[in-house]
């Protein structure tokens, strides 16, 4: 006999709109609830009605399709809280929902490191297909145990050996772009606050900021180049350790802006002001750029338009259009505001 989602409602001790809820990722269902809700589905083998119903109307080259995305980010990223997801998350809410979609849900890898969640929800019974958020080289392992569940996923960020098909910001023009902005301004001596080793946004934007020294002779110092931990407040110790140098930088670019956050915070500390004593370049262009003060010159891109252009990739994959992986890199452009100034 068929298990109806009456059946899960009974066992759970809900009600069937509740469970409705738990397995459309609704919110105003406790934790103990959603737990309860899994447990019976999983013990009793229920597969939602919707897939069901989309079964004979909702096929594209033998996939039955549900409407639904998941979502999977950078395991220390703060979901909601970290400015430059958020921002990432909240042109992917616009974008599905253009496109009739559905985030079905949306976790951090640590999240995901609960074996009982990863099943529930990176299953292709639930969704078509997921976007990354932020993941990089060191989480290969993690891209490929997703696909080896999900065939569709997209990668907005980038990995080097083409596991996987991404669309990222061309971070090597961005970088370039940002120091050569401060080298027009006449600064030779310029610190540099990365994320982590390893991470393509740490190398790429890296790979860019030396290309820019080069180009105008200056010879790299791997002195001046800090990690700063993709945080606000590793980025401030980084902006300690380049302001106790014995020649000090008289400008710092930081490959995001969040950390550039942190550089903000340790030049004031340090009772330094921006940019009269020292220059400040970013990348991201969020929002909160605009409002620091002075407002932060940084490298921005159309995070819609990007969101978008991977979202289309993903459902070319679905639709079985789209087989190879490929990494598409998406242009980049200086935002020039207040945090620069051209040295005497």
């Amino acid at each position: 006999m068929k298990i109806t989602i009456r059946d899960v409602a009974t066992d759970a001790g809900v009600s069937a709109k509740t469970v409705s809820r738990v397995l459309n990722n609704l919110p105003y269902v406790s934790a103990d609830v959603r737990n309860r809700v899994w447990e019976s589905v999983n013990k009793l083998g229920y597969t939602p009605d919707e897939a069901g119903k989309r079964l004979a109307s909702m096929k594209s080259g033998g996939r039955v399709r549900t409407g639904n995305i998941g979502c999977v980010l950078f395991p220390s990223y703060e979901k909601y809280s970290e400015p430059y997801t958020a921002e990432i998350l909240e042109e992917l809410g616009k974008v599905l929902l253009e496109m009739n979609l559905h985030q079905y849900f949306c976790y951090t890898l640590e999240e995901l490191a609960d074996p009982s969640l990863f099943t529930r929800m990176v299953n292709p019974n639930m969704v078509d297909g997921c976007v990354l958020i932020g993941l990089s080289n060191q989480h290969q392992q993690d891209i490929i145990k997703i696909k080896n569940k999900i065939d569709c996923i997209v990668l907005v960020g980038l990995v080097n050996d083409n596991c996987v098909t991404s669309v990222h910001p061309d971070g090597v023009l961005g970088g370039y772009l940002g120091v050569k902005h401060l080298i027009s301004l006449g600064h030779r001596r310029i610190g540099c606050v990365v994320g982590y080793s390893g991470h393509s946004d740490t190398e790429l934007r890296l790979t860019g900021y030396k290309k820019a020294l080069s180009e105008a002779g200056i010879e790299y110092d791997p002195k001046l180049v800090v990690g700063g931990k993709f945080s606000i407040e590793g980025a401030a110790e980084a902006t300690k350790l380049l302001l106790k140098l014995s020649v000090p930088p008289t400008a710092i670019y930081s490959v995001s802006d969040p950390m550039a956050i942190g550089v903000y915070k340790m030049v004031q500390e340090c009772g330094l002001r921006i940019p009269q004593d020292i220059s400040v370049v970013g990348f991201d262009d969020i929002k909160l750029a605009a409002h620091l003060f002075p407002g932060l010159t940084t490298v921005g891109m159309d995070k819609y338009e990007m969101v978008k252009m991977a979202v289309q990739v993903l459902l070319d994959q679905i639709d079985g259009k789209s087989k190879s992986n490929m990494q598409i890199t998406f242009p980049v452009k200086l935002v020039e505001r207040n945090s620069c100034r051209r040295l005497e």
